[in-house]
């Protein structure tokens, strides 16, 4: 079984290989990037004043920017209108209002927000504990801004839910008894789309891969879990964002007693790649007695 370090290792046997000329063995699997860790709470812990905004994995995935933003109590933060980009907001701790487009909407622990391209965003925390989102961003290429053209009708409003508010869909590397949600569906951010998995153990989700896509796990509240990626196996906890790469032979797996909660984030090379998302099939709401 590899681990991480010797995957750095046998990538950095490559690059002196090629320097010195000699032949270069065969590419191995990709290498993969160790968790991260998101301190939540940090700014209400600190009293800060102002907004504290943090990169996360810079550079790991071309044309997506992910940041923390953490705001104590009454802090409000504003996030300037951009025609450069696409922003999604996952609200992962505390409870808080953002206003855009002269709309507020009341935020707590598991929303997920998007608004439209060229509107300006205000967030403010309220409460005791103060707010901790992960924001995500997508510099908008040419054909992504034909995409937003394609799909006015899904461009023009704010998207707000809470996770639960989230259509629920099957797949069939998941157990009957996960539920899956789609929380951000395919064309209302170009080449993006998000979704939750949930369980409990023993359970897995069986291996597979996607080329198409790059995408990042994140622990949510009691996640506890290994994740399989090719012949590397990392424990993510809750809180903590972890790199699957493209084309990465990958699963996870959850031991008895233990939960499996945690939302994937799907970063789509091209809109063929969007495909992949029909392998998800919307559940049949349950029937009111």
């Amino acid at each position: 079984m590899q681990t991480i370090r010797t995957l750095v290792r046998a990538a950095l046997g490559v690059t002196l290989a090629g320097m010195a000329g000699i032949a270069a063995e065969p590419a191995g699997p990709p290498a993969i990037t160790p968790v991260v860790r998101l301190h939540l709470g940090a700014a209400a812990r600190n009293a800060a004043k102002t907004a504290m905004i943090r990169d996360v994995l810079p550079g790991e995935i071309a044309g997506i920017r992910s940041t923390t933003l953490s705001l104590a109590p009454g802090v409000m933060h504003r996030e300037p209108a951009s025609v450069e980009e696409d922003r999604v907001f996952l609200v992962l701790a505390g409870n808080g209002e953002i206003t855009a487009n002269g709309k507020g909407h009341l935020v707590t622990r598991e929303t997920i927000a998007r608004f439209p391209v060229g509107w300006s965003v205000d967030v403010k925390a309220s409460g005791a504990r103060g707010l901790d989102i992960l924001v995500l961003r997508l510099t908008l290429t040419p054909v992504d801004r034909q995409d937003l053209v394609a799909h006015t009708d899904l461009n023009r409003v704010a998207y707000v839910k809470t996770f639960k508010e989230c259509e629920p869909y099957g797949e069939a590397i998941k157990s009957a008894k996960t539920v899956s949600r789609t929380l951000l569906p395919k064309d209302i951010v170009p080449r993006m789309a998000i979704g939750t998995v949930e369980t409990t153990g023993p359970d897995k989700v069986a291996p597979h891969r996607h080329p198409m896509l790059e995408q990042y796990f994140l622990g949510l509240e009691d996640n506890d879990i290994t994740v399989v990626s090719d012949d590397t196996r990392t424990a993510l906890k809750a809180n903590e964002l972890f790199h699957i790469p493209s084309g990465s032979n990958h699963g996870a797996e959850v031991a008895d007693g233990r939960k499996l909660y945690y939302v994937w984030m799907d970063f789509f090379q091209d809109r063929k790649g969007l495909e992949w998302l029909n392998e998800h099939k919307p559940l049949a709401p349950a029937k009111k007695p």
